[in-house]
């Protein structure tokens, strides 16, 4: 363009410098702002962002926070909430939790309203830092006091910080809460698209009932949820599968199984497909009162419908038959897929397929709920060499199983593992750790190992005593 003489513009070197600072070239993106004022083109507020984005990029973040507070010192630019919530990234990245909150105290200051992805960032950071009743002191200014609603991700990071301290009350009333926060959210604007679309003489089309449905099946509302479904038809809009499978949903969460296999063969009677997802939620269900038959021979008529199993199914099946006692089934199709062959009763179609470590997991936990201790090791040792590193749950699921077995020779190893890898105890394995100290089964100077696997909150909490 320059040696063409075509005019270079504001829009054409922000283009630039965003594409050499996404490319880690970030030192090349600030030789284009130089060309910029030599040039006297006056760079604008996203030139700057994408600078300060290719500073945290590349790990540079001193360097960033000195550019950040340049733009603002020597008035180059009036930073928005995208740059804010820029360089808080780049503070957290580096766990400078304070300097982070004290730049969203800043971003009020200045009158630059933070959003909800501010937030969730200064909040997941809080959490993974272990400073959970700080996250939990912002997570309620943004709700209370700034009018913020939280999404998925604040709740994700909330949920993740509370189980990584073993406070499992706390993090399964915060799921719940995050559930019935996102229905009601997803009920209340589905119906305010249905008033106003009603109001001005236009009809609403499958989308919007599929996510009114949706939201009270998810609620356990399902006399809600019928009677939508019921006035579709009088509006003249006929249910799809999405429809049918949330609903199918909704039946089976209430174990009102009779209800969901009704409408599964409603389904196919109407002259729809079910899809992959639809099968899925009826195969678990079944499982879930345990007519592990019934779910294996709709898996058959799945396979026969030419549909393929995902991941999804099989870890339902694994699940399913680990919780109703049926270990050997599952041992024989968790091999079947980690080797990829072919069984005479079990088709894996979808040869893609392999355990990853969520499998593997469930596995272990029903092998160790069985019993069978020694091939729930054998599996924990085989995860390395198919390349799945076990998780902080593999262990504590195998520590459980080690312990309710009487093998401490192998709680030993495990422990002193764990603490090589920063994995803490929750607290069903402290206590029972503790139960084993007490009767003598485990030594008591174990106790000091035992202590630096516990967060602080459990121990302040708990009876042991290193």
């Amino acid at each position: 363009m320059r040696v063409l003489r075509v005019p270079v513009s504001v829009y054409t070197m922000s283009v630039v410098i965003k594409c050499c600072c996404q490319l880690h070239r970030t030192k090349d993106g600030f030789s284009a702002l130089g060309f910029c004022f030599r040039r006297a083109i006056v760079p604008d507020i996203f030139i700057f962002s994408a600078l300060l984005d290719g500073l945290i990029l590349e790990d540079r973040i001193y360097e960033a926070e000195i550019f950040f507070k340049k733009l603002i010192k020597e008035k180059l630019c009036e930073p928005d909430v995208v740059m804010y919530s820029t360089m808080i990234k780049g503070l957290c990245k580096v766990s400078n939790n304070a300097i982070a909150i004290a730049l969203l105290r800043l971003m009020d200051e200045r009158g630059c309203k933070p959003d909800v992805v501010t937030y969730n960032t200064v909040i997941d950071s809080l959490c993974k830092d272990k400073l959970i009743d700080e996250a939990f002191k912002l997570f309620k200014e943004m709700i209370f006091q700034k009018g913020i609603s939280p999404d998925v991700i604040t709740y994700n990071s909330l949920i993740d910080g509370l189980c990584n301290f073993g406070r499992w009350d706390e993090a399964s009333k915060m799921l719940k809460e995050m559930v019935d926060d996102m229905c009601k959210r997803k009920i209340e604007e589905a119906e305010d698209a249905i008033n106003i679309m009603l109001k001005r003489g236009l009809v609403p089309d499958i989308v919007t009932y599929n996510s009114l449905i949706d939201g009270y099946c998810l609620r356990g509302e399902m006399s809600k949820a019928i009677s939508v479904f019921d006035s579709m038809a009088f509006r003249g809009i006929f249910p799809d599968v999405v429809t049918y499978t949330s609903l199918l949903n909704g039946y089976c969460k209430s174990l009102k199984i009779e209800e969901a296999m009704n409408l599964f063969h409603e389904v196919t009677r109407k002259g729809l497909k079910p899809n992959v997802v639809t099968y899925n939620t009826m195969i678990q269900g079944l499982f879930r009162v345990g007519r592990c038959g019934d779910a294996r021979k709709l898996f058959d008529v799945m396979l026969a419908k030419g549909l393929k199993p995902d991941e999804c199914t099989y870890r339902i099946i694994l699940e399913g038959l680990c919780n109703n006692q049926k270990i050997e089934e599952a041992l024989a199709l968790f091999h079947l897929m980690g080797d990829g062959k072919l069984h005479s009763d079990i088709d894996l179609t979808n040869k893609g397929l392999h355990p990853n470590v969520k499998t593997y997991n469930v596995m272990i936990s029903g092998l160790c709920r069985e019993g069978l201790v020694g091939d729930a090791k054998e599996l924990f040792l085989k995860m390395e060499e198919s390349c799945f590193w076990p998780d902080d749950v593999t262990y504590r699921v195998l520590l459980q199983g080690y312990l309710k077995n009487k093998r401490y020779d192998d709680v030993q190893i495990l422990l002193e593992r764990m603490d090589e890898l920063g994995y803490s105890l929750d607290a069903s394995t402290l206590s029972l750790l503790i139960d084993s100290v007490a009767a003598g089964s485990l030594d008591t100077t174990m106790s000091k190992l035992i202590g630096k696997l516990v967060p602080k909150e459990l121990m302040d909490s708990s009876n042991f005593s290193a």
